[in-house]
């Protein structure tokens, strides 16, 4: 009896050790991965997007599962890389971890029509309808813009392809222009309303000024 006890303490004391250690290797790693999110949050607002992106790989190595901060963070950055399929993808996680999310909903929208997946685009719209806040709807009336005149373009480019197949890319016409992320308000106009100026750029969100594209 007495050595077994005498097995059980120093175990018990080698357990308590473990976990001990852990806890604290796991309190060092969340500082860390707090840091960098913090540090990354701040080169998305200056614009280094791929110093942004490096740090935000990290912190994601170190989740226990998916984090809307460090989810919406690489997909701003890989949208200001112009890594549209990666852009795409975080999107995509970011409206499953939040559904009403109208920004990231309209900028989701935008990247589905730059790779004409229309049906996707549509969906986005539907969606943003659902939700149904002011904002929402201006964005829904935005992209539906957005979408027909990106079905437009489409046409025209192969059929310029088939009547002029060696004309050079012309920017906005036979070349997509690159979405962009834009920190400065809007006025929350639509496409149709800038398309003769403008030549197809998209419109920044309604109501948020965060993006613009095409």
């Amino acid at each position: 009896m007495n050595r077994q006890r005498g097995g059980f303490f120093p175990g018990l004391v080698v357990a308590l050790v473990i976990i001990l250690l852990s806890a604290t290797a796991l309190l060092a790693v969340a500082t860390i991965r707090e840091r960098n999110i913090v540090k990354a949050e701040s080169l998305l607002r200056s614009g280094d997007y791929y110093g942004a992106a490096e740090l935000l790989r990290k912190a994601e190595k170190f989740s226990l599962r998916p984090e809307s901060r460090v989810v919406k963070g690489l997909a701003e950055a890989n949208l200001g890389k112009e890594d549209y399929e990666t852009a795409t993808h975080y999107y995509e996680k970011l409206v499953k971890l939040e559904p009403d999310n109208v920004e990231a909903r309209y900028k989701l929208g935008l990247l589905y029509i730059r790779a004409k997946d229309y049906g996707a685009a549509e969906k986005e719209v539907t969606a943003l309808r659902i939700i149904g806040t002011e904002s929402a709807i201006q964005s829904a009336d935005a992209l539906t813009e957005n979408l027909s005149s990106g079905k437009v373009k489409e046409f025209f480019r192969d059929l310029l392809k088939k009547v002029a197949p060696g004309l050079p890319e012309i920017p906005g016409i036979t070349q997509d222009e690159p979405i962009t992320t834009d920190t400065e308000e809007t006025t929350g106009e639509t496409l149709s309303e800038d398309l003769p100026k403008t030549e197809g750029v998209y419109e920044s969100v309604p109501g948020s000024g965060d993006a613009v594209t095409e």
